[in-house]
């Protein structure tokens, strides 16, 4: 057996053995190949012979589920969690050889066969039965949010108490909240013996909640932080919660017995009457599965074509899938990666798990297609009665046709993760990640596979990207300095006052099908989109600024606008900060109603007025070693662990000349809202090179696919720093030819010559009005754990929610939590 058989899926596509026509393995190059493409790849490849394989469905006589009884852990296909859909069938296999014969019709020939040669069963087998290239099915079809055992309170051996507390009546009818009166979600302080209320977690389809206890721990000093859940005392025990921020979880008392026995409750006489969180938790996620999604309380209809299409996760992926949603929703890349790009990887036979331009293609071109679509058609039983989606899955065993045909429709982006998260310390594992940051990622790959299959091409990423221009007025002298760079997203800070509210919220995990509803969050803070822009356009101040007018160091006012309107603009609400005190990743439960509809007038950058003065360009400040300082690697580790943008991160250490990691986080923090606090650095050499650059640094320049010529100019530009010349590179994309002939001088470039693959990308519009055309939101209290879910506009049907495989018709979209928001401009 080899690495990379393809024996699972499609090399070009997401067709699979569940496909109708099954799924073709060559046997020359091992790769699979689904009927679309098989006749293309027999002539690229010259191989004529190909393992086949066609899997089934066959209900099973009995359902699990009339064995099981009702779950009671959080997770699939593992004992007491929810019943898996693969667990209702049999699965039928056919393996054969197929041979592409001349007037390229396919003859099969279903194994065992013995007139199949000894050799070519056995290679046939020995591809079929290869699990090299597959993702262990258990890393998808186990899944569970169990944490574990609760750890021991610390606070349980000493818990302070109160004298002569008060009893608790021993009729439960007479239970209620102190605060608020309500009678369920009980918890009970195991130093006081104060009721109160639990959490509201109804946002997230939880138990509501008056906040009663927790609001009892924070008026008695934040002395009292255990309480215990009523209704679920038992012999067993009970559920503890601790208060206490260092621990904030659920927890265990193992005096659990002596605390209660002090308000007279008697805990072997005590029997569960209510449910725990976990089962509640398990509660919800039945309560909001696909045939029940609710905004508000409402049902959605589910949806079902070319462009609505939903992505398998493949366990914390949701990340990655709300991301390809909304590249899918910029309609000229979505233009630009169609069938033909597929077909030029055949015809070249690139490697495809290496092949960024075609994984692209592949998965693009899949979701605008019917091909994985589950039309009505498609859940016809034979009786001819339309299936609704709740007896498409675990509820209702179907026939062989339609359970393999939903089986097939299904794409699951496992190659393009693998391509895109390919040597990236983050990306590369199974962990949730940044949506923001895997957008950007995607980008800056995608332009570096561009420029290489064509060097004077337009770029992906030239469709976000915009100008800015940086004002800096020298306060003493009254003279202003302009600087001009570009950048794909406009990171908007949310001005929050200190005393905003910071609910808490449930567990949420990769698999919740929990969307926040107006009623729900009503309490949430609401900052003003104006406000945020405002936050956005204001100055910024500078205490060591050098003024090359007053020859010296001192304040300066600085602001940043946009100078350009590029065809779409990404938009990233800073709804995640760091706790100073922990240093913690958390979000700011806040809701920013943004514009379906948003002018940039305020963005943009006004004309220079004529009796401005301008700083002397000819005066810098006096420069040392430090002026080519290099990021310490172990500082700028330690802030991209945090969940900190790279290039920030690395501007962090160039202005804390490297001294060290709680002051280069001081700087991020203070930072973080710069316009450019994302933008690669731009170095330019002081000092020209006393001789031209290195050849060898020069080749591993044009290694990344760039000319000699090209990377001749950067190296030349950045002082012969690898580092910072591939930065330059990649930040003068739009114009490199113009960027680089300025360095060597004109005619110093030899322009590339292929045609551009994206045309009439207009920066320079005038239009200053934007359309929303979609959003990401993220459901959890950081970017590294949670869930996200995408929102898009289709045409006829508004906004459509994508939540992984699950896409319906939105009745509420939350315009006012969402995380990145995607805007089309106008003209």
């Amino acid at each position: 057996a080899r690495d990379g058989v393809g024996n699972d899926e499609c090399s070009y596509s997401y067709d699979t053995p569940w496909s109708e026509d099954g799924l073709y393995i060559n046997l020359k190059t091992f790769r699979g190949v689904g009927r679309e493409w098989l006749l293309g790849d027999t002539v690229a490849s010259g191989c004529i012979l190909y393992a086949y394989s066609t899997w089934r469905r066959v209900p099973k006589e009995t359902l699990p589920s009339e064995k099981k009884e009702d779950p009671e852990r959080l997770g699939l296909g593992i004992e007491g969690g929810f019943v898996t859909e693969d667990d209702m069938y049999h699965v039928e296999k056919e393996n054969g050889l197929a041979v592409i014969m001349e007037d390229e019709r396919i003859e099969k020939i279903k194994m065992p066969c013995n007139e199949i040669p000894e050799f070519i069963t056995m290679i046939i087998k020995s591809i079929l039965n290869h699990t090299g290239g597959s993702l262990p099915s258990s890393a998808i079809e186990q899944w569970t949010v169990d944490d574990g055992p609760p750890p021991i309170s610390k606070y349980a051996q000493n818990l302070p108490e109160i004298p002569n507390p008060p009893r608790l009546s021993a009729d439960p009818k007479t239970w209620k909240c102190g605060l608020s009166g309500d009678t369920e979600n009980l918890w009970l302080n195991l130093s006081t013996g104060y009721v109160g209320g639990g959490r509201d977690q109804s946002a997230f389809g939880g138990p509501k909640g008056s906040n009663g206890a927790l609001i009892h721990f924070q008026q008695t000093g934040s002395k009292y932080p255990l309480v215990v859940k009523l209704g679920t005392i038992s012999k067993a025990g009970g559920e503890v919660f601790s208060y206490a921020p260092d621990e904030d979880c659920r927890v265990e008392d193992p005096q659990l017995a002596d605390h209660l026995a002090r308000f007279g409750i008697e805990i072997m006489r005590l029997s569960k009457t209510e449910k725990t969180t976990a089962e509640l938790e398990v509660d919800t996620n039945a309560k909001f599965e696909w045939s029940a999604i609710a905004e508000a309380g409402e049902k959605l209809v589910p949806l079902s074509g070319p462009g609505l299409i939903g992505l398998v996760n493949l366990g914390n992926s949701c990340y990655m899938n709300s991301v390809v949603q909304l590249l899918l929703a910029s309609t000229p890349i979505a233009q630009r990666y169609n069938s033909s790009i597929i077909q030029q990887a055949i015809a070249a036979q690139t490697n495809p798990s290496s092949d960024l331009l075609l994984q692209t293609a592949k998965i693009l071109s899949a979701l605008n297609s019917d091909r994985y679509a589950k039309p009505s058609s498609l859940l016809l039983e034979e009786s001819g009665q339309v299936l609704s989606n709740s007896e498409y899955t675990t509820k209702s065993r179907l026939s062989t046709h339609i359970a393999t045909k939903i089986k097939a429709a299904r794409i699951s982006p496992r190659t393009f993760k693998a391509a895109f998260g390919n040597n990236h310390i983050e990306f590369s594992t199974g962990q949730q990640q940044d949506a923001a940051e895997y957008f950007s990622w995607i980008l800056e790959l995608l332009t570096r596979a561009e420029h290489a299959t064509s060097p004077n091409g337009t770029s992906s990423a030239r469709l976000f990207t915009f100008g800015l221009e940086e004002r800096t007025e020298c306060t003493t002298s009254k003279l202003v300095r302009y600087r001009d760079s570009t950048n794909t997203r406009i990171d908007l800070p949310v001005p929050v006052p200190e005393e905003g509210p910071h609910p808490k919220r449930t567990k949420v995990t990769d698999d919740n099908d929990i969307i926040p509803n107006d009623q729900s969050i009503k309490n949430m803070l609401h900052i003003s989109f104006e406000s945020c822009v405002a936050a956005w356009i204001a100055d910024s101040y500078v205490e060591d600024f050098y003024s090359t007018a007053i020859k010296r160091k001192g304040p300066a006012k600085r602001r940043t606008r946009l100078s350009s309107n590029p065809p779409f603009l990404v938009i990233k609400l800073n709804r995640y900060y760091v706790d100073l005190n922990t240093w913690e990743p958390k979000k700011l439960d806040v809701r920013v109603q943004m514009p379906e509809i948003l002018d940039i007038s305020d963005f943009k950058a006004p004309q220079h007025p004529a009796d401005e003065g301008l700083l002397p360009e000819d005066d810098e400040a006096p420069t040392s070693n430090s002026s080519a300082l290099i990021p310490d690697d172990s500082i700028l580790n330690q802030l991209v662990a945090m969940g900190f943008d790279e290039n920030g991160c690395r501007r962090a250490c160039i202005a804390t000349n490297n001294a060290g990691a709680e002051a280069a986080m001081e700087w991020v923090l203070t930072h973080s809202s710069d316009p450019d606090f994302s933008s690669p650095i731009i170095a330019q050499s002081t000092t020209p090179m006393k001789s031209g650059p290195d050849e060898t640094a020069v080749a591993e320049m044009a290694s990344l696919g760039f000319t000699p010529d090209q990377a001749r100019a950067a190296l030349t530009a950045c002082d012969g720093s690898k580092e910072r010349a591939a930065d330059w590179l990649f930040s003068h994309m739009d114009d490199l030819d113009a960027a680089c002939a300025a360095v060597m001088g004109a005619g110093g470039v030899t322009p590339a010559t292929s045609a551009q693959s994206i045309p009439d990308i207009d920066n320079t519009s005038d239009c200053t009005k934007y359309s929303l055309v979609g959003f990401i939101s993220h459901i959890g209290k950081n970017t590294g754990s949670g869930h996200y879910v995408a929102h898009i506009r289709k045409p006829g049907h508004g906004f459509v929610i994508f939540d992984d495989e699950k896409v319906a018709q939105s009745r509420k979209p939350p315009l006012d939590l969402g995380y990145i928001y995607l805007y089309k401009r106008n003209a």
